[in-house]
């Protein structure tokens, strides 16, 4: 069996995933911020500027997953011990290498001070997690001709360009980027890390999209042949794992289709996905989710 990122026309047309939907139910002034900064006519500029803010928790999760893309291309060359000082060594480069040219939103705002150290410890703290963990056993029992198969960050080089996960899901545009998917006795396996806390209800949302983009690699695949699974590094080792079956992924396939008649409401033209004027889209009342947002200067200009 093989995994094929198939290649899609471009379309202008707003495609569903799951983060843009919690961000639309979030907020829909952050929304538009985020997706349509045209809309800000002489702020453009600011809003672009204050989308590239990162934050803590985000690059803890950015590092560990650079880390992950390295270490399984490694896992498919090599069955050698890993050597866990060498290792280290590398997250402790890749940490300075890559924070340095981040723009936090702790510092943007003073929030708290961003210690790059301990976003450092809080990566190898993951790492070894992972080094103990049931998953590597697993991926460690897997034959090397079949490791050559692994699509990792979603098969980001297939086709020898970036790949962001675009699928389609009963006919319409969705995107599902996976971290890691990978086929062991005609089984499809589908792997999401995590280095944040457990959300049981949200990340199998995720999970079951993941699932049905899955069966759009290749239309052998069914649905009882997938096993998507969360797997939890930041405190102590987790997993979430979900049961695929024709009924969860149909009834999941149509919450997308609601989910993304939701979204277009607030197109003025869908098919090229020019957004209602800027009084369309509300500000949340809820301010805890102001405190946190990285547009939140401008909701007082």
């Amino acid at each position: 069996m093989d995994l094929r990122f198939p290649d899609y026309p471009f379309t202008k047309m707003l495609g569903w995933s799951n983060s843009r939907y919690d961000l639309f139910c979030q907020c829909k002034r952050k929304y538009l911020y985020f997706y349509y900064p045209a809309s800000f006519a002489n702020l453009e500029a600011k809003v672009k500027e204050l989308k590239k803010l990162t934050t803590i928790p985000l690059e803890i999760g950015n590092l560990y997953h650079d880390m992950m893309e390295v270490f399984l291309e490694r896992l498919q060359k090599s069955d050698s011990p890993i050597n866990e000082e060498k290792l280290f060594g590398f997250v402790d480069d890749l940490c300075e290498k890559k924070l340095s040219q981040k723009v936090f939103f702790e510092n943007y705002y003073k929030t708290c001070t961003v210690d790059f150290g301990k976003i450092n410890e809080k990566v190898k703290f993951c790492m070894k997690n992972f080094l103990i963990s049931p998953i590597l056993n697993f991926l460690n029992s897997i034959e090397m001709p079949q490791r050559q198969s692994f699509l990792i960050e979603a098969g980001s080089k297939m086709n020898g360009k970036k790949y962001f996960g675009e699928t389609r899901i009963n006919g319409l545009k969705a995107f599902c980027k996976m971290d890691f998917i990978f086929i062991r006795d005609e089984k499809v396996y589908i792997i999401d890390w995590k280095t944040g806390k457990k959300d049981e209800n949200k990340h199998t949302k995720q999970l079951l999209a993941y699932a049905l983009a899955a069966k759009g690699l290749n239309s052998e695949i069914k649905s009882g042949e997938i096993f998507p699974k969360s797997v939890y590094v930041s405190e102590t080792y987790g997993e979430l794992a979900l049961e695929a079956t024709d009924e969860k992924l149909a009834d999941f396939a149509e919450s997308v289709r609601n989910e993304t008649e939701e979204m277009q409401s607030f197109c003025l033209n869908v098919e090229e996905n020019i957004p209602l004027p800027v009084e369309s889209f509300e500000k949340t009342p809820n301010e805890s989710v102001c405190k946190m947002c990285e547009f939140r200067e401008l909701c007082f200009i």
